[in-house]
């Protein structure tokens, strides 16, 4: 699993700056339609790191339009946990142990309080499985809601991403769906 990674992370890293560009104002432009599709007002996200799609140009904007906005936030004291925690756009952020622009903690918001939960993902199948990239994060912080349709489970990927199967664990949290440069799809869970 750990060199199906490595191969996948260097692949997606591989994008050129201006195609990545485009490919995330194309997954961008996707996320805010599934986002008025389905009214979401409250929004949990996440900061681009390694050549995730970089959401945040839409955030931006989401906030701008009404909605709330959360970012992941890793726990410092409490090892492989994390939150989410409101964000504003004039927001000053602070890099965790990894890393990753975080909002500097503050109100943190329980999952139930979301419409939608925005995901990164190393690669993704049609299965809704999902692979990140190890620690198991979000996986432990969605394991109360594994049957439960809200908030909706969106993984953000180039399609490049995709793979045709991911051997998964017990703990494994599956997806809704994934948004692409090509759009929004459904998964079969």
């Amino acid at each position: 699993m750990h060199s199906l990674r490595s191969r996948l992370r260097e692949k997606r890293s591989g994008i050129s700056d201006t195609l990545r560009s485009s490919l995330d104002r194309a997954i961008c432009r996707h996320i805010q339609k599934l986002v008025k599709d389905i009214s979401a007002r409250s929004i949990a996200c996440y900061w681009p790191f390694n050549g995730e799609p970089d959401l945040i140009p839409l955030c931006r904007k989401l906030l701008k339009e009404g909605c709330e906005i959360a970012l992941a936030v890793i726990s410092r004291t409490e090892p492989g946990a994390m939150r989410f925690c409101s964000w504003q756009a004039e927001a000053k952020l602070h890099k965790n142990r990894y890393g990753i622009f975080e909002p500097p903690g503050g109100h943190s918001l329980a999952l139930n309080h979301f419409d939608m939960l925005i995901m990164p993902l190393v690669a993704y199948d049609r299965a809704g499985n999902r692979l990140g990239m190890g620690a198991g994060y979000y996986d432990r912080h969605l394991e109360e809601f594994k049957h439960d349709p809200s908030p909706l489970r969106v993984g953000a990927a180039y399609s490049l991403q995709e793979i045709d199967l991911i051997d998964t664990n017990d703990w494994d949290i599956p997806l809704h769906g994934v948004v692409t440069e090509r759009g929004w799809f459904t998964l079969v869970e």
